[in-house]
């Protein structure tokens, strides 16, 4: 059987690294540092040698000269390594290397149709060695007399689409954006002007809170202080950097950009695969050597390892925030007011950070706004509703019969109020029609409260509203509306029922048969009121129905629920019928 070898084709390949692979054309820098920090971290394996760096000579607009001192590479290398697609020379068992795909140099070539490369080697020192690549496959390499330094040195002019992007002050802001961390000194040079790139570690103070705070300030390029900042160091030697604490609150949902390095090289500013959803309040800075990026060098691979660094940064974040509830708790304070959501989030799941966290707290009850420490140290039973509209109706209930009532209409609070109970700090309770009924008095039965709650019945019958007399205080509130969650499905199942065919209409009535109907909604009529009392003494069926329905859309308008046009306008009749009476 005959064999083939596979033909690559070049421009096949370019197209997939510029459409399909990396983000931008500008990723040519960042393939470029990544080798040149790559040749200099090999050259100091096998020698010691003085000043490794890296320089970028720019002809504005024209060229771009690309210069390290690494370890260069020998003819042989040069075949084997530059000009063979996807073989890559980062094969020593000893060193770490980010570009491990073989493509690197080909990046160029999304913006300028031809490579010049000179090289001479650590291994070869009396050799220097010329290759020129271009678009359409070809490449030659020659010999040549230079007397060049060991080290790699690319030229690079640009097509005429990416003039823009050699301009001095471009490549400078790329080269730091991609390599600031990069321990080697890199120059970009115009001229007779030179610039550090990667001036990240310079001391500005004193004091090493301050310089990590100025730090932060230069990575993101914030015209803010941050409110602290979060050491990020991985027990096993996974990652090591900062988190800073952002000074102002911002969305979940919030796009944010953090630097995330590998071996001191850019990888992503999206931290989704490795910080822990909740850290939204951060903005991170941080370096790994150990874990994979994928093939466009862009994000992390996932697996095993990148598991355990996310867990470890959840821990780093959450050790801090834990010894600052010591050491600084007006710190904790502030943090808390500024990105409780976030903590909330955590705290709801953590037991241990709930009861870092929950102290600080703020709950809407029926005592006022209280904070969690208050609810972690209450000797009496804390109810509880998840819907912020009752919570309103019931508070003066509650206000006046001295019970603890909390709103846990806001995200995260009931899980936090349920976690009081789960951790045996306090008894808490779900509000529901059942328990109401038993909360509130039972009023003395009388024929006149008897035909009242009839004739109530009767007209709130079409609302899906049924009607309750009980004696509660305050006794200035005739009524009280409350929904009824458990009512709201049993009405939602009678409705989608008739508009079901027979195989569906079948599957609801099994649900039916579990969750019998049950009114989604209860007013309940305070007999201790005047205007109860009064009514009760009404013999006129159509006046207490007209009582009724007023008292009943009163009631919701008071506890902030919807009211449609077409009950608005009854409710008008209603009172132009009261006026008509005389009443």
């Amino acid at each position: 059987m005959e064999e083939y070898v596979f033909n690559v084709n070049l421009k096949g390949m370019l197209d997939i690294l510029s459409n399909h692979l990396y983000s931008t054309p500008k990723v040519f820098i960042r393939e470029l540092l990544q080798n040149s920090v790559d040749a200099i971290n090999l050259r100091r394996s096998y020698e010691s040698f003085e000043d490794p760096r890296i320089d970028i000579i720019i002809e504005e607009n024209k060229s771009l000269t690309f210069r390290d001192n690494g370890s260069g590479l020998t003819e042989e290398e040069i075949h084997k390594f530059i000009s063979v697609i996807g073989q890559s020379s980062k094969r020593d068992s000893r060193m770490s290397f980010i570009g491990r795909f073989g493509i690197g140099i080909l990046s160029c070539f999304m913006v300028t149709p031809e490579i010049t490369l000179r090289t001479r080697s650590y291994k070869t020192p009396d050799k220097v060695y010329e290759w020129h690549g271009f678009t359409d496959g070809k490449y030659t390499v020659s010999e040549i007399s230079d007397d060049m330094k060991t080290g790699t040195e690319i030229y690079i002019k640009p097509s005429p689409s990416s003039e823009s992007l050699f301009s001095f002050s471009d490549i400078l802001g790329t080269v730091r954006y991609y390599g600031l961390p990069v321990q080697y000194p890199i120059y970009v040079t115009r001229g007779n002007f030179s610039a550090r790139a990667n001036p990240l570690f310079n001391k500005t103070s004193t004091s090493d809170r301050e310089n990590v705070l100025s730090m932060g300030r230069h990575i993101f390029g914030t015209d803010f202080d941050f409110l602290d900042y979060i050491p990020l160091e991985s027990e096993s030697g996974l990652f090591s950097g900062v988190a800073y604490i952002l000074p102002f609150t911002v969305s979940a949902a919030s796009v944010r950009k953090h630097r995330i390095y590998l071996k001191n090289i850019l990888l992503t500013e999206d931290g989704a695969s490795i910080l822990p959803e909740w850290a939204f309040f951060l903005k991170c800075f941080f370096n790994t050597d150990k874990l994979s990026a994928t093939a466009s060098r862009e994000d992390f691979y996932r697996n095993e390892l990148l598991d355990t660094a996310k867990k470890e940064i959840s821990q780093c974040i959450s050790s801090y925030l834990e010894r600052i509830s010591i050491q600084n708790p007006t710190l904790l304070a502030r943090i808390v007011s500024l990105h409780g959501l976030a903590l909330k989030s955590v705290a709801a799941e953590n037991e241990r950070l709930f009861k870092i966290f929950m102290p600080y707290f703020n709950f809407e009850t029926s005592f006022g706004i209280r904070k969690g420490k208050m609810l972690m140290n209450y000797d009496y039973s804390i109810f509880y509703t998840t819907d912020s509209e009752t919570f309103r109706q019931l508070k003066p209930v509650f206000c006046e019969k001295d019970e603890l009532l909390v709103n846990c209409g806001l995200v995260y609070d009931k899980e936090l109020i349920s976690m009081l109970e789960k951790l045996n700090l306090a008894h808490t309770e779900a509000i529901n029609t059942n328990l109401l009924n038993t909360m509130l008095e039972d009023p003395d039965e009388t024929d006149d409260l008897f035909f009242l709650w009839l004739v109530a019945t009767k007209a709130l019958e079409q609302y899906d509203c049924s009607v309750c007399i009980k004696n509660f205080s305050p006794s200035q509130l005739s009524a009280l509306y409350t929904t009824n969650s458990d009512g709201e499905i049993s009405k939602e199942i009678e409705k989608t029922k008739q508009n079901s065919d027979e195989i569906f209409l079948n599957m609801l009535d099994s649900l039916g048969e579990e969750l019998l109907y049950i009114s989604p909604a209860m007013l309940y009529l305070n007999a201790g009121n005047s205007i109860i009392t009064k009514l009760s003494h009404l013999d006129n069926p159509e006046k207490i129905q007209t009582f009724v329905r007023i008292l009943y859309f009163n009631a919701l308008i008071t506890g902030g629920f919807p009211v449609s046009g077409s009950d608005l306008s009854i409710a008008n009749e209603d009172l132009i019928k009261l006026i008509e009476w005389g009443l």
